[in-house]
């Protein structure tokens, strides 16, 4: 009988045991005295009836009658756990055929409506079914496990990485920390699949093989690993039945294939067994724990594959995370990505719009479907996998339609059209996971015998680096001929799907088929570098206007050795290639060759590659990065500011994979389309491909991220772009486009704004000059250790004290003084050689942290850094990170001892009459609304006003002379309101429209008259 109907009958307390024989425990029943069952008087408790009516070896169930079922049930357990008591309540209350079930000592609650239990109330009893022997206490734990409202995924990983924690330490072999943290989810990951394999029924039949398994191993004493996992994983999963021998003891086991039951490389090299204590502490506290399901998300209190992509997040260490910039992308958000790029690509493929397309691939068309048909999508950098997994399902769902279909349909994308790369190789462990799971989950087989093999899939998920090549010099070579690539395509699409025999000699023939790809690159790289050697040489050699030689000077010369040094690490590759007889490395050119040489590159290139900023990388990296990526060449000036992101390189990376009229679709930081880094990229992509969607996310998809990001999605075909292409600011295809791309011309900033708003912003520019054309802005001063220069604790000397400014403290006209900063510079910004006796005894005891800042290069330890704009007697100042940019004249009397720290920007000007009239120009509403369109957005609302914004800002020569700016900027400041008087002057000076204002106040977001 379901669950349901048992919950139907209950209408006393003596139907109780009946559930309790549904749960697959002892049903009882023993009367309990009301006043006294619990083994003490309790008042508050007041119970109509009472029994004891099941057991789960020790444990008890206690069975009550009430009129408040949850609240009575609650109190209970709370009285249970203060007497150390471990036991579950059932409190019934027959007239409203309501039912609470808790648990002590965890005091978690299940109410059901007995009339009409919901979802989420059944599942959870169903996971009591077969509750595994142990002590009451664990077996509490257990129900108060299933009866949690707490996230299930969230619960699940948090568990899944202190159980991987605890097992990496315990692992044999290697002495490096990660090789056995490595290790140690290789095992966990295989389990974790099996768990999912069992609940379809596919292990001998039986719902609960793997803890039965466990059972038996430890009551006959022998090693898990050893003795149960090696012969499940190597002997029987891997193989088919005829070749199993002894192993064929474990009973009807499906032959599963792919790489997932075969040694790693990590095993091979670190041989040994996982001892049983962490393998009992794994089955105990994470697999036996949970239940699990093989629908996406279609129980709510079970662990989905759909769950697997917080695995990759979840198992990294913070600091790891952070280095190589991964982090989860929302399965809805993969979804629009990918939406935006086949779309984009059926656009290009049959010459319509976007819209038009996005319509089509919903219809499935089957002119759309024809273009999507062995499509070859790439994402550079897996993760996770959730865009390959998201991917795979979309495809599916365009070209399947019955369970049996979709499975076919799954395994013949898997063959021609998905592929993969990631640094990390636990990423592509994890990927292949994900993708393995979604094939096995279509399986229709209803018995193990007829479970179809999992596809290999290490030829098209590869562990490498997408960025660079040891050599430097293959990538964008010719890669051999279509014959060739023909080979290879059908070499690689058969060993997806071949086992035994039939698999390895597909393997043989895709390595010689890559070893020839790679030996042909090498061929025409040397030829390439011999080619430049000579021509160098030739420069060298060649006449001067005075009728000598050139000959090799400094520049020559230099080129010289780095080109031999290149030949050189061609010829040592091609000697090794040789030696070994396989690939060395990763190299699109060469594993994926056939992609180029039939297509000219993927279709598609798609993904949330990983987001570093320049600063977090390694120094050589960096200069590498810089001398292979021209759109990584910052070019915006000195600083980390002006320092790309590493997904800037990524962009770059898809904009060579991606064949001619492909599509790429990104995510990447939102600073991408405004920063001075990406000018380059702009200037390139805005003139030579097709823009289809630049979209920020930050108002509506940065919290899904866990983590503080400016997410924008950056979609764009490898295609010259129409006369009057319009580039839309959302990933949905049928929202309207409102840019035109020529005006993106040129690698400014990319403003996405209505046609109204954008004529404004023209507008507003017009031809004056900018604020940069007569001002240079400059950070504030910086401490490099704000723990000793700010609100000393120690006496310091008054003549060394100031008050600082930080950007909080700036509004706007007005400065709030909340902070004091020693002051270890003169009036013209040099720093004191001596300092009077107690600065000196108080810097003496912090000098190692003084000699250890980043920026200090010499002299005494108590320099400050960037001090010319603190000792300018007339600065402007505005806050780099506020909602709306908020600028100060400091110029008055007084004002000069005051020092803006690196979160304030600053300009020094001529006099105090131009200070005060630049700060009331950057606070009206016009510029604000200027400023606030190629800011970098940030969250809660806020931007980043910082030197580039602001020096793009206009400035006409009328802002300096008129002589109504500065007594506004006198009136803001003794607390009277200005704006609305503020912006009709400047709105005359800027010569504004009223539909350029009215348009401005839409950007901005607020109405003038509100502000202050």
């Amino acid at each position: 009988m379901g669950l349901d109907r048992v919950l139907a009958a209950i209408a006393t307390l003596h139907d109780l045991p009946h559930l309790i024989a549904a749960l697959g425990q002892e049903p009882l029943w023993e009367d309990l005295a009301p006043g006294n069952w619990l083994g003490g008087p309790e008042p508050a408790l007041s119970f109509s009836r009472a029994a004891t009516v099941g057991r789960a070896g020790g444990f008890r169930w206690l069975g009550v009658e009430t009129m408040e079922p949850a609240r009575a049930a609650r109190r209970a357990s709370r009285w249970l756990e203060a007497r150390g008591q471990v036991a579950g309540i059932m409190a019934l209350c027959p007239l409203s055929r309501q039912l609470a079930l808790a648990v002590a000592p965890e005091s978690a609650v299940l109410e059901i409506d007995l009339r009409s239990p919901g979802r989420r109330q059944l599942t959870a009893l169903a996971r009591l079914r077969g509750l595994p022997a142990g002590s009451p206490l664990f077996t509490a734990a257990r129900i108060a496990e299933a009866f949690s409202s707490e996230g299930i995924g969230r619960r699940f990983f948090v568990q899944f990485r202190a159980t991987l924690d605890r097992m990496g330490e315990d692992v044999p072999g290697p002495a490096g920390a990660e090789e056995r943290r490595n290790l140690a989810l290789l095992q966990l990951t295989r389990v974790l699949f099996l768990y999912f394999v069992q609940c379809k029924g596919w292990l001998d039949g039986r719902e609960h093989f793997l803890r039965e398994r466990v059972d038996d191993c430890l009551a006959r004493n022998r090693q898990i690993h050893r003795d149960l996992l090696r012969p499940l994983f190597f002997g029987t999963l891997n193989r088919r039945p005829v070749e199993r021998g002894r192993a064929a003891a474990l009973g009807r086991i499906p032959f599963l294939n792919g790489g997932l039951f075969e040694p790693h490389p990590l095993e091979r090299r670190w041989r040994g067994d996982i001892p049983n204590r962490p393998w009992v502490e794994a089955f105990d506290q994470l697999f036996e724990r949970f239940h699990f399901t093989v629908a996406e998300s279609g129980d709510e209190g079970a662990v989905a594959p759909d769950m697997l992509g917080r695995v990759f997040e979840g198992v990294m260490l913070p600091d790891r995370r952070k280095a190589s910039g991964t982090f989860y992308t929302p399965s809805a958000l993969v979804r629009e990505v990918l939406d935006a790029a086949l779309a984009a690509l059926i656009a290009n493929r049959l010459r319509c719009s976007d819209g038009l397309a996005a319509r089509q691939l919903a219809d499935r068309d089957p002119a759309a479907l024809q273009v999507l048909h062995n499509v070859t999508l790439l994402d550079p950098a897996v993760g996770s996998g959730a865009f390959l997994l998201g991917a795979l399902e979309r495809l599916t769902s365009l070209r399947a339609d019955g369970v049996a279909d979709r499975h076919h349909s799954k395994q013949e994308i898997l063959r021609r059209s998905l592929f993969g790369v990631d640094l990390n190789p636990m990423a592509v462990r994890l990927t292949e996971l994900r993708l393995w799971l979604s094939v096995a989950a279509e399986d229709p087989a209803g018995h193990p015998e007829e479970v179809s093999p999992l596809p290999n899939l290490d030829c098209l998920i590869r562990q490498g680096d997408s960025l660079m090549d040891p050599v430097g010099q293959i990538a964008g070579l010719p890669v051999g001929t279509p014959a060739a690539g023909r080979l290879l395509v059908e070499t690689r699409a058969r060993l997806v799907l071949a086992t035994g025999e039939d698999k390895r000699e597909a393997a043989r023939q895709l390595r010689r088929a890559e070893v020839g790809a790679m030996r042909h690159c090498l061929d025409r790289a040397e030829d390439r570098v011999e080619i430049e050697i000579a021509e160098c040489l030739g420069e060298a050699r060649s006449p001067t206007l005075f009728g000598g030689s050139r000959g090799l000077d400094s520049a020559l010369r230099r080129r010289l050795r780095e080109l031999r040094t290149r030949l050189r690490l061609v010829r040592q590759s091609r000697r090794r290639l040789v030696r070994e007889g396989e690939v060395p490395w990763f190299q699109y050119e060469v594993q994926f060759s056939d992609v180029f040489a039939l297509r000219g590159g993927f279709d598609l290139v798609v993904g949330n590659p990983p987001w570093v900023r320049a600063e977090q990388l390694p120094a050589g990296l960096r200069e590498r990065l810089a001398r292979r990526y021209r759109w990584w060449r910052s070019d915006g000036g000195p600083g980390y500011a002006h320092r790309p992101d590493l997904a800037l390189a990524f962009v770059e990376r898809g904009w060579e994979l991606v064949s001619s009229g492909g599509v790429v679709a990104l995510l990447t930081p939102a600073k991408i389309s405004t920063a001075a880094y990406g000018t380059v990229a702009r200037r390139v992509l805005s003139a030579g491909a097709r823009l289809h969607a630049i979209a920020d996310l930050t108002a509506e998809r940065a919290d899904c991220f866990n983590a503080t990001v400016y997410p924008l999605a950056l979609v764009f075909s490898k295609t010259v772009a129409e006369p009057h292409q319009m580039v839309r600011a959302s990933l949905d295809p049928s929202v309207r486009a409102e840019m035109p791309q020529n005006r993106l011309l040129g690698g400014a900033p990319w403003v996405l704004v209505s046609s109204r708003v954008r004529r404004a912003l023209e507008e507003v520019r017009q031809e004056h000059p900018r604020v940069g054309d007569r001002y240079t802005a400059q950070l504030g001063v910086k401490t490099g250790a704000n723990a000793i220069f700010l609100n000393p604790s120690a006496p310091i000397e008054p003549g060394l004290i100031r008050w600082a400014v930080r950007g909080r403290d700036v509004a706007p006209f007005q400065i709030r003084r909340r902070t004091r900063l020693i002051w270890t510079h003169d009036p013209r910004g040099r720093v004191f050689s001596r300092l009077p006796p107690r600065a000196a005894r108080y810097f003496d005891t912090h000098a190692a942290v003084l000699l250890a800042r980043a920026d200090y290069s010499g002299g005494v330890p108590w320099t400050l850094f960037r001090t010319a704009g603190a000792v300018a007697p007339h600065r402007v100042v505005w806050a780099d990170l506020c909602r709306s940019l908020s600028a100060v004249p400091l110029s008055g009397e007084g004002d000069h001892l005051l020092v803006p720290l690196n979160t304030c920007y600053l300009i020094a000007v001529e006099d105090d009459c131009k200070a005060r009239s630049i700060a009331a120009w950057l606070n009206s509403s016009w510029i604000r609304a200027v400023a606030r369109s190629v800011a970098d957005r940030a969250m809660g609302g806020f931007a980043r006003f910082n030197a580039h914004v602001v020096s793009s800002l206009p400035l006409p020569e009328t802002v300096l002379t008129d002589p109504d700016l500065p007594r506004l900027a006198d009136l803001a400041a003794a607390g009277r309101p200005i704006q609305e008087e503020l912006d009709e002057l400047c709105a005359r000076l800027l010569s504004l429209t009223p539909a350029a204002r009215a348009a401005l106040v839409e950007l901005e977001g607020t109405d003038p008259r509100d502000r202050r």
